[in-house]
C-alpha cells in the first residue's frame, strides 16, 4: 500500500502542469496558421498545369481543359472550360479555386488532396464542389472530381508543377 502511494505521488509530482485547453488549442490554430503560411509561401512564382483531360457522362464525351493555376490570396486559381460536343449547352467556363494548404515540395514528394471550388461564369449557377487528388512520381497524374447539382464527373490527367524565375 505504501508503494501505491509513493507512486503516486511521485508521478504527481514529476507530471508537468498542462496547459489549460484555451492555450493548448491556440497553440495549435498558431501552428495551423504557421504551416498553411508557408505552405502558401512555398506556391510563390510556381505554376500547376494540367494537361486536357476527357471523361464520359452516360453517352456524352466531356472535355476538360484548365489553365495554369497560379498562387493568389492563399489558393490555387485558374480558369476552366468544359465543352460537351453533343449538348452544346451543358458547355461551361468559370475559375478553379484550390486553397493551398500543402507545400509545393510535399506535394511534389507526398502528393495530397486539394478541396476547392469551380465556380461557373454562367449566369445563376453556384460553386461545385471540387477535390483534387495528386498522385506524385514517375508518371505525375491527378484524379479531378467535380460535383454538380446533378452528378460528380471525373477526370484523370498528368500534371507538372513549373517553377518560373523572379526575374521573369
Amino acid at each position: 500500500m505504501q508503494l501505491l502511494r509513493l507512486c503516486l505521488i511521485s508521478s504527481l509530482t514529476l507530471t508537468p502542469l498542462s496547459r489549460s485547453p484555451a492555450s493548448a488549442q491556440t497553440q495549435t490554430e498558431t501552428t495551423s496558421e504557421a504551416l498553411a503560411a508557408n505552405a502558401i509561401a512555398s506556391w510563390d512564382g510556381a505554376v500547376f498545369r494540367i494537361e486536357d483531360a476527357k471523361s464520359r457522362v452516360s453517352i456524352a464525351s466531356v472535355k476538360l481543359s484548365v489553365s495554369d493555376l497560379k498562387p493568389e490570396d492563399g489558393n490555387l486559381v485558374g480558369e476552366y472550360t468544359i465543352e460537351v460536343p453533343l449538348f452544346n449547352s451543358k458547355n461551361d467556363h468559370g475559375t478553379i479555386i484550390l486553397p493551398l494548404d500543402i507545400s509545393m515540395e510535399n506535394l511534389g514528394v507526398k502528393g495530397g488532396t486539394l478541396r476547392g471550388k469551380a465556380i461557373s461564369h454562367k449566369d445563376s449557377q453556384t460553386a461545385n464542389r471540387i477535390v483534387c487528388r495528386i498522385f506524385p512520381g514517375d508518371e505525375q497524374f491527378i484524379e479531378l472530381d467535380i460535383t454538380t447539382d446533378n452528378r460528380t464527373i471525373q477526370f484523370e490527367s498528368r500534371y507538372t508543377i513549373l517553377e518560373q524565375m523572379k526575374d521573369s
